[in-house]
């Protein structure tokens, strides 16, 4: 079990924009996949808190994550998980680890109707800079594809200085962008 604290900023690409940042930054790697399995009630009991519950595979290892909103960024619980999940799946309370079990209860979530709802596959890059992760997706769910420039930090003001500087370099237009949990269930609910 590990909590974390997430504070990172995220711009959604175009193509274009994508494949510059990936010459830029990224030009030797190969991406790695992992698939996100979100989780939530029928009636969307955590995405109205704006909470997400999702399990992430890579590989063959499974990482079952909540994700509440801080003061900062946000709150990360994470737990490995032998659960293996598939669309549609009832998801039982006893299958999850105690700190998110908590979490959910405490914030009145009705942990005996979670399912898991469908899956968002990203192909992923990530290098280190001085300031923080940079981190370069591009994210496939419901025929929809779309692609990301992440800035994982640990000091909010230097790394959205230098996020800013690496959008203006490559004429970006800045915006705040729905995280990839809301895109997917914008995307679900149409």
């Amino acid at each position: 079990m590990a909590i974390n604290q997430e504070i990172e900023y995220k711009q959604l690409l175009s193509e274009e924009e994508y494949t510059a940042l990936k010459k830029a930054f990224f030009n030797s790697q190969q991406p790695f996949t992992q698939t996100n399995f979100y989780i939530d009630t029928p009636n969307f009991e955590l995405a109205e808190q704006l909470m997400a519950l999702r399990i992430r595979q890579i590989g063959k290892e499974y990482e079952m994550t909540l994700k509440v909103p801080a003061e900062i960024g946000l709150t990360e619980y994470n737990n490995e998980t032998h659960i293996v999940p598939e669309h549609g799946q009832h998801i039982h309370s006893k299958q999850l680890p105690e700190d998110i079990f908590s979490v959910l209860k405490d914030s009145g979530i009705d942990t005996e109707k979670l399912h898991v709802l469908g899956a968002l596959t990203t192909h992923r890059m990530e290098t280190k800079i001085e300031e923080g992760l940079l981190v370069l997706d591009h994210s496939e769910y419901l025929g929809i594809e779309d692609y990301e420039l992440e800035f994982e930090v640990e000091n909010p003001e230097t790394g959205l200085a230098k996020f800013q500087s690496i959008l203006k370099e490559f004429n970006i237009k800045s915006y705040v962008p729905k995280n990839k949990v809301q895109r997917f269930f914008e995307a679900k609910s149409k």
